[in-house]
């Protein structure tokens, strides 16, 4: 066990997959000497560098992510640091289109094993907020994880580097520097599956990202109240994991979705379609949502803080859910 912050385990993660396999390389802007922005690949220069498997790219995203998907088919694993989730646009033809669909169009004999990191959400550096989300999950063959914690962080990391399709990690800027915690160099996870981290019979909240911290926040609030929230850190944005929402929700009655992500076919969205979808609409779940408007993310700092949802949005909307 060793403690630290989510940036630490992702660079750990990495460095433990690519001393196991020589088929892994790097490729990004600044991921060399520089150390990554926002020290994302700190020290692997150092260990990688000289075997050329850490590669400073020029600024084109959409050449980076082609030239993995052609790598990722031809037998190696990269890894591409794209920087920002904002930057995923540029991208589209040749990660979704190619990358998410050979498998398909193959009948799984060619398949593309590339990992993508992309910071997001708001943090200490100003812009870039963008999470890209809903372009993301409606992709066939694309999987998206947004982890929360460190421990999660370096188990995702090492299953989105082994899985055999492209896999994009949302890096919440808010979360990469922040609390330390232990993490179990030995543990993987397990894409497309929620952790409940709170338990309750009151009220399901679903987050991801900085969110999940909110709902804990928040719960501590309703339980001064006598409502006591069950919170599922969804982890894996797509695919979803229906299976825990459901349970949870045909057990307390009531979903509220608490979500930094535009709300218009988004993770939000998707959310409702799946109990409904599941549920037939015959166990009378009540819904909620504690989104952001759907509006670019305003760059004024206290413009961009009323744009992201707040503890006290998140405890209004249950209160309001929950209100006969």
């Amino acid at each position: 066990m060793a403690r630290m912050t989510m940036s630490d385990a992702i660079v750990e993660a990495i460095r433990q997959e690519m001393r196991n396999d020589e088929s892994i390389y790097m490729l990004g802007q600044d991921i060399g000497q520089f150390g990554g922005p926002m020290q994302a690949t700190k020290g692997l220069w150092e260990e990688f560098g000289d075997s050329g498997r850490m590669i400073d790219a020029p600024i084109s995203e959409e050449a980076m992510i082609g030239t993995a998907v052609g790598a990722a088919m031809t037998g190696s694993r990269p890894i591409v640091d794209l920087m920002f989730a904002e930057f995923l646009a540029l991208t589209v033809t040749p990660l979704a289109h190619e990358g998410g669909s050979i498998g398909f169009k193959t009948r799984g004999e060619v398949t593309v094993p590339m990992f993508v990191r992309a910071k997001c959400g708001i943090g200490p550096h100003h812009g870039h907020a963008e999470m890209m989300a809903g372009m993301l999950m409606s992709f066939p063959g694309v999987k998206v994880i947004m982890p929360t914690n460190p421990q999660d962080a370096y188990s995702l990391v090492r299953a989105a580097i082994r899985d055999e399709g492209p896999v994009v990690m949302l890096e919440h800027m808010s979360l990469l520097h922040a609390r330390r915690a232990e993490v179990d160099l030995e543990t993987t996870a397990e894409i497309g599956r929620a952790a409940v981290q709170r338990e309750g019979n009151d009220v399901t909240i679903v987050a991801s990202g900085l969110m999940v911290s909110r709902a804990e926040r928040a719960a501590k609030t309703l339980a001064e109240e006598g409502i006591e929230a069950e919170i599922i850190d969804l982890r894996s944005i797509a695919p979803l994991d229906a299976t825990t929402v459901v349970a949870s929700a045909r057990k307390t009655g009531a979903v509220v979705v608490a979500d930094e992500a535009w709300p218009t076919a988004g993770p939000a969205a998707e959310v409702a379609h799946q109990v409904l979808r599941l549920t037939g609409g015959r166990d009378h779940i009540r819904f909620g949502f504690a989104t952001s408007p759907h509006t670019p993310i305003p760059f004024s700092t206290e413009l961009e803080r009323a744009f992201v949802p707040s503890i006290e949005d998140i405890v209004a909307t249950v209160r309001e859910t929950l209100a006969p």
